[in-house]
């Protein structure tokens, strides 16, 4: 009996031994497996580098064409089918601004020649195109349907932000490249622009001929030690008339500015003045009373503003091509802000689908 008892403990501490064997060869493996998988981790992550490389590349590649070229057709955002939503293949959208000269109310087109396109600029109008049908213009024609992205101008004034494309918080790779560059908005549509005071201050002399001045039947309008006073003449045609609403547009502070303002046709003139304090005078009504009979009309517009409120004085006259001014006014964008350039921050992220 002694000697089974002796037996069954050699057994016992034969199976302790065997154990120790087994759990020693699955923490081998165990620890195997965590290399193995540490291994391809940094296969991965070497091969992520690279992809993440490539992703830049493009991407840097795709914003410096977008900001120095109008696009594949340069003015690709006159396209028809883009109203309603149908986007030809061949249109490659570019945003860079091509010149247009405004002369006496008629608007000329664009230039074709590359010299006339201005580089790290963005059309505000080709912008809004593209918002309407980015996935086709950027992800389907620009990035061949390989990439997810998202363009965000961010202004440097008060103007709001513009977003477009895809939702990327989710992605874990995003390369995102911001480029500083101008916005022209909508001051493509500014005609005359009344911004002496601004370049010469309290230097500003007169130089412009008024009518006042050589009629005796008129109150002269020479500057004096409390009032300046700023006259322009310009042409409107009845053709234009008809193709676009005219406006005076002014900044919010011309509420303060204390100004004044005439504007008559050189067969109506007078001496009555009236306040600039409403922001936005539509001028249609008043062009079109001397469009009856004729095919044009010269005008004059007189401001007098006085000395300590020249800074508040920002005014320019506008016209805006009828089958936009719906779009335009129902957007708030019939504001002063939106009828000057001004410095954005363009922002293209891109991620591999």
């Amino acid at each position: 009996m002694i000697k089974l008892v002796n037996e069954l403990k050699i057994d016992q501490k034969g199976l302790m031994y065997s154990s120790e064997l087994i759990l020693s060869l699955i923490l081998i493996i165990f620890i195997i497996g965590i290399m193995a998988n540490i291994t391809d981790s940094v296969n991965e992550k070497v091969l992520s580098q690279e992809e993440l490389s490539s992703l830049e590349a493009i991407s840097i590649e795709s914003v410096d064409y977008l900001l120095n070229n109008p696009g594949s057709p340069m003015n690709w955002e006159e396209d028809e089918g883009l109203n309603n939503g149908i986007v030809s293949r061949r249109i490659i959208p570019g945003l860079a601004i091509n010149k247009k000269s405004v002369e006496n109310g008629f608007f000329y087109e664009e230039s074709s020649s590359d010299e006339e396109i201005i580089p790290n600029s963005i059309s505000y109008i080709k912008l809004l195109k593209l918002q309407s049908n980015y996935d086709d213009l950027i992800n389907r024609n620009l990035f061949n349907s390989t990439l997810k992205s998202s363009i965000t101008i961010y202004p440097h004034s008060d103007i709001d932000i513009i977003a477009m494309g895809d939702d990327l918080e989710s992605s874990s790779d995003v390369v995102a490249i911001n480029r500083t560059v101008r916005c022209d908005y909508l001051s493509n549509f500014v005609i005359y622009r009344f911004n002496d005071f601004e370049l010469y201050g309290e230097n500003y002399k007169k130089t412009e001929l008024c009518n006042h001045d050589s009629n005796v039947n008129l109150s002269n309008h020479s500057n004096d030690r409390r009032y300046f006073w700023l006259c322009k003449n310009f042409r409107i045609y009845r053709s234009s008339l008809n193709n676009y609403n005219y406006y005076l547009i002014s900044d919010s502070s011309i509420r303060h500015a204390n100004s004044y303002y005439i504007l008559e046709s050189l067969n109506r003139t007078r001496d009555d003045m009236e306040r600039l304090n409403d922001e936005v005078i539509e001028l249609n009504p008043f062009f079109a009373e001397d469009m009856v009979n004729s095919s044009n009309e010269i005008y004059s517009i007189h401001f007098k503003v006085p000395h300590d409120d020249i800074d508040d004085f920002k005014t320019v006259m506008v016209a805006i091509h009828k089958n936009m001014t719906d779009e335009i006014v129902s957007n708030n964008q019939l504001r002063y802000d939106y009828f000057n350039s001004g410095e954005v921050d363009f922002v293209l992220k891109t991620a591999y689908r």
